[in-house]
């Protein structure tokens, strides 16, 4: 998903020739008009960039040598400006007025006119160069692109919400889970129960609302969250469960810390997230070691994708989580697709069971992959509905192809967002991002930029950006402060 950056730095290019060529301090008429013929040619290209993309997504292998040629000709022109620049701000800086700065230059080591020279034969052979590559566009028949704000402006207001994420279909899985942490009536002190699912069926989101329900809350005198996202890493483990963050402490200190936080109190410990690892079995029994065991009735509750971890792990029992039914499906596609309030879908009796049967069969009951489905049907006709299930979605959610679904949504959004989602994937797996933090980055890069403003403050825009994102499902575990503003969240892929 790292589209979006052609169209970026086609951009930006186009923003430094502008600045360039008004320069009076510039270089020589000849090559300040190449340059300007140089930005009408960026310019033209940069046009039909989103919808090159887009159909190169669709395996067309002649589009996909045409991006690589002009992805090589766009760096060129990046290191081609970058000189320039270098050269109009040492001009800038030379001490004395504009004659005593061109005599200096053209007895320097650099003679300017030699210089020119150079450069206006770069520029040419550039200019040549990405001539040819927009005159060669011409037979693909690309779709001309303004500026890219629609994905914004489509996005119904009343889908970002201030209420916490319901869940559907998971009462029974609830009572299973609490059940098992409410029972005391198990012969080991510390007993654990293993949420095992593929990716995308809620296993984190549902132990959330075990692990918030009123009475697991007060059963429990201590009750801890530790995101783990990897591994059976004994030491992040504990160091999550006591809240040291960065702390260098031995394991033992650790330990000693996490007895003083629990002070011999019943606990529940929620390990979420946990992958495959090396040696994950010998980890197992040295984590459980370190954890207390004072209080009869304490539980852990780890979540996984793995049947590896959920045998490793489980002392008790395993609780498969499993896709949601037709009817729970259908519940929540329909809660998705149309806005609050909407009783009733202006579908035919025979529209309509194709369709719920089409999304029952296609997305397996997985929540997420139902969810991302839905915002992005809600964007189309209800006419192209049953089209688009048959034709784009995969025949069966498997756990390599629920990526497929999300990019389903990634596609149609504009290249700058593209490349503000791209940048998160700087951010480790499982890092809990601060959304302000995010925005500002993402202004700091150029990505929310006046260019692609709606006219507002920066800031706003890239909330919006992070809102529209949200929304089609490529964040979750969003933490919100007591007014109900979203603080932090974690990136789904």
């Amino acid at each position: 998903m790292a589209e979006g950056v052609l169209f970026s730095i086609a951009e930006a290019i186009i923003k430094t020739l502008g600045s360039l060529t008004a320069q009076e301090v510039a270089l020589s008429w000849g090559i300040k008009d190449q340059l300007r013929k140089l930005n009408d040619t960026v310019t033209s290209i940069k046009a039909v960039i989103q919808d090159a993309e887009e159909q190169a997504q669709k395996q067309n292998h002649q589009i996909e040598v045409w991006l690589e040629k002009l992805r090589e000709a766009v760096y060129d022109a990046e290191d081609l400006l970058d000189d320039f620049s270098t050269e109009v701000l040492r001009k800038q800086l030379m001490p004395g007025n504009r004659v005593w700065k061109e005599v200096c230059v053209f007895f320097s080591e650099s003679n300017q006119f030699a210089y020119d020279l150079l450069m206006g034969h770069r520029v040419k052979a550039l200019r040549e160069k990405l001539d040819d590559i927009h005159a060669d566009s011409r037979r693909f028949n690309f779709d001309v692109r303004g500026q890219e704000r629609a994905s914004l402006t489509t996005v119904r207001e009343h889908t970002i919400s201030s209420e916490p994420e319901k869940i559907f279909g998971r009462e029974s899985d609830k009572e299973a889970v609490k059940s098992f942490l409410m029972n005391s009536n198990y012969e080991l002190n510390v007993s654990v129960i293993t949420v095992v699912g593929i990716g995308g069926l809620g296993k984190t989101t549902l132990t959330q609302h075990v692990f918030n329900d009123e009475q697991v809350k007060a059963h429990f005198g201590v009750r801890l969250w530790v995101s783990v996202s990897g591994g059976l890493d004994v030491r992040k483990i504990i160091k999550g469960a006591v809240g040291t963050g960065d702390s260098d402490d031995q394991l033992e200190s650790l330990k000693e810390k996490l007895e003083r936080k629990i002070e011999k109190k019943k606990y529940l410990l929620v390990l979420d997230d946990v992958w495959d690892g090396e040696d994950d079995g010998e980890k197992w029994d040295r984590l459980k070691e370190l954890l207390p065991r004072d209080a009869v009735g304490s539980k852990i509750v780890v979540t996984t994708r793995s049947l590896l971890i959920a045998n490793c792990t489980s002392t008790t029992k395993r609780h498969d989580l499993k896709g949601l039914s037709v009817d729970e499906s259908w519940d929540l596609f329909r809660r998705k697709a149309f806005p609050q309030g909407q009783e009733s879908l202006p579908l035919s009796v025979d529209e309509y069971e194709r369709i719920r049967k089409e999304i029952a069969k296609r997305c397996c009951g997985v929540p997420l992959v139902i969810k991302t489905i839905a915002r992005l049907m809600s964007l189309k006709d209800i006419a192209q509905w049953l089209p688009f299930i048959q034709q784009e979605l995969p025949n069966r959610v498997h756990n390599d192809n629920i990526i497929h679904t999300l990019k389903l949504s990634y596609d149609p959004l504009p290249s700058y967002m593209k490349h503000c989602f791209a940048y998160c994937s700087l951010f480790p797996k499982g890092h809990r991002i601060d959304v302000k933090s995010l925005i500002q980055l993402w202004i700091a890069q150029g990505f929310i930029s006046s260019s692609n403003s709606g006219g507002g403050s920066l800031e706003i825009d890239g909330l919006s950006c992070f809102e529209n994102l949200l929304w089609r499902s490529f964040f979750h575990e969003v933490e919100k402060d007591r007014f109900g503003n979203i603080k932090s969240c974690k990136m789904h892929v």
